[in-house]
């Protein structure tokens, strides 16, 4: 459902007549859409594969508990009718995470847009809404069957153009499961496309796969310790885990991938399953609970292998990205030594990623350029050669707040560094080991920190004494950094990090010899304009 991004310049949609078509999200994504029509603009994955009686009855459940009934006509046959299934965006669901609807009767507004105006005005309701609540109890195991049609509508697609290469990877590398995968994944499509086009899933269909299934299960857990044990191999430490990526990329690409397909085929499968369970409409009530716990089941088994395989990817695509960041333009290669094409393993590894998101409808990110707020660098700004490496260095999401070009004074790192803030640490790293190989070598939590003093040295100018929960650090600035607005930066990163001085009440001692030692809220350094927050004592 696109938003406009100039609808201040437009007509409110609040102001035109009452919407036709309105949405009630489900669940996490996933809408239904009440229409008189279905909007050309939208993708829509109609009701399957349930049997006759079972959507209907589904529907009708819909169109009540969404209170979309016309109160001039009696009955159902008044509502909007519930069309199908629609996904909802990612980009969506992260707008409306911060994004404020315009409100109307109760409903929230949604626009589409076609060209330079708006085409459709749609109600619609999230799923933490009183009518979505309605709605989803009214359905019982019917809604969760619903999203696995969702999902369901996404694998049972034809492996893509652009994975083609990762799949050559898979059957080089995993010669003896290739055969027993392939077939299985031709079975499983088939069946659901036999099942698509009928709208149901009697004995027949399910009876193709059902003899299949410990062949299913079998490549499924063995797919899965696969990439189980990768995943348990990615160390903390970065120099471990960047040297297992770099020795076993070929083999992640070919287990992520494997297990695609064998997840895959299992999913199918259980939602074939699911669906014949559904369609014996004459043990409705009796197998409601089955139902239930089956659908429940796959839905948890199926987002916790992508979510392995996801996190996988993530790691193996950053670190392909930093090697392509540093310099000497290097890239990642596969088939190295054993007689096959070489391919970087950047675009394979995000042709996977990318599958991966969309199956699990999320978007597809690896790192934003960190902006840190502040910059303490002769120029006034952070090389951005420097950003491009730290963009896959840090962890997802982390927000640099500081950025500092500093001196190594105690010898801890070995020369020139540099010190960066986060929200939750601090780090400190020799610019060779960012610059060459993309690796932070000291990270120390910001709670570590008892207390921060700035001052001069002789020799060495400006320094920043940061005493830690284990440790002294004691950091030096060039001459650069010794007058005017680089000085005034240098200072403020004292006192951003300073803002962090804790003392942990177990580490607090006390003596009778003094009882009750006078403690200011705050203090100011001699001889220094800034103020400092006094170590404080953690809760």
């Amino acid at each position: 459902m696109p938003l406009p991004n100039d609808a201040s310049s437009r007509s409110d949609p609040a102001s035109r007549d009452d919407p036709t078509t309105a949405l009630v999200e489900v669940g996490a994504g996933m809408a239904v859409l009440f229409a008189d029509r279905p909007p050309s603009e939208m993708e829509l994955i109609p009701f399957s594969m349930m049997g006759t009686e079972t959507t209907k009855r589904l529907t009708d459940r819909l169109a009540i508990g969404a209170g979309l009934v016309n109160t001039g006509v009696q009955g159902v046959q008044g509502a909007l009718p519930a069309q199908g299934l629609v996904r909802l965006a990612p980009q969506t669901l992260e707008a409306l995470k911060t994004a404020v609807p315009v409100q109307s009767g109760g409903w929230n507004l949604g626009v589409l847009t076609e060209g330079h105006g708006f085409s459709h005005v749609i109600r619609w309701a999230p799923a933490t809404s009183a009518q979505a609540a309605t709605l989803l109890s009214s359905l019982g195991p019917a809604a969760a069957l619903l999203s696995l049609q969702m999902q369901l509508a996404s694998v049972s697609r034809r492996v893509d153009e652009n994975l083609e290469l990762t799949q050559e990877v898979l059957k080089e590398l995993r010669q003896d499961h290739w055969n027993t995968l392939l077939g299985l994944y031709e079975t499983t499509v088939r069946a659901v496309e036999e099942a698509q086009m009928v709208g149901f899933v009697n004995q027949h269909i399910y009876g193709a796969v059902k003899t299949r299934e410990a062949d299913l299960r079998a490549e499924r857990h063995v797919f899965d310790d696969y990439v189980k044990g990768h995943v348990k191999a990615l160390s903390p430490n970065a120099r471990s885990r960047n040297e297992y990526l770099q020795g076993h990329g070929e083999e992640i690409i070919a287990d992520a991938h494997g297990l695609l397909m064998a997840e895959g085929s299992w999913f199918r499968f259980r939602v074939l399953r699911a669906a014949s369970i559904a369609y014996d409409e004459d043990h409705a009530a009796e197998n409601q609970q089955l139902l239930t716990s089956l659908v429940e089941t796959t839905q948890q088994e199926h987002d916790e292998a992508m979510g392995r395989i996801a996190e996988l990817l993530e790691a193996l695509e950053r670190r392909a990205r930093l090697v392509a960041a540093l310099p000497g333009r290097r890239s990642f290669k596969l088939g190295a030594g054993r007689g096959t094409d070489r391919h970087d393993i950047a675009p394979l590894a995000e042709a996977l990623a990318e599958k991966v998101a969309v199956l699990r409808n999320r978007p597809h990110r690896i790192g934003e350029l960190p902006q840190p707020a502040l910059a303490v660098f002769k120029d006034g700004t952070a090389p951005k050669e420097l950003l491009r490496i730290l963009q896959y260095v840090l962890p997802e999401g982390t927000r640099l707040l500081a950025l500092a070009d500093v001196n190594d004074t105690e010898h801890l790192i070995h020369g020139n560094a540099y010190l960066g803030v986060t929200p939750e640490h601090f780090f400190l790293s020799s610019q060779s080991g960012v610059n060459s190989q993309g690796i932070i070598e000291r990270q120390i939590p910001l709670a570590d920190i008892r207390y921060v003093r700035t001052g001069a040295d002789r020799a060495a100018g400006l320094v920043l004494d940061v005493i830690t929960k284990d440790e002294n650090i004691r950091i030096s600035f060039d001459a650069w950094a010794q007058e005017g607005e680089r000085l005034k930066d240098a200072r403020r990163l004292g006192t951003l990090l300073a803002s962090a001085m804790n003392i942990p009440d177990e580490e607090l001692c006390s003596d009778p010899l003094l009882p009750s030692p006078a403690v200011p809220d705050r203090m100011e350094l001699p001889g220094d304009p800034q103020r400092f927050p006094a170590p404080r004592r953690s809760a």
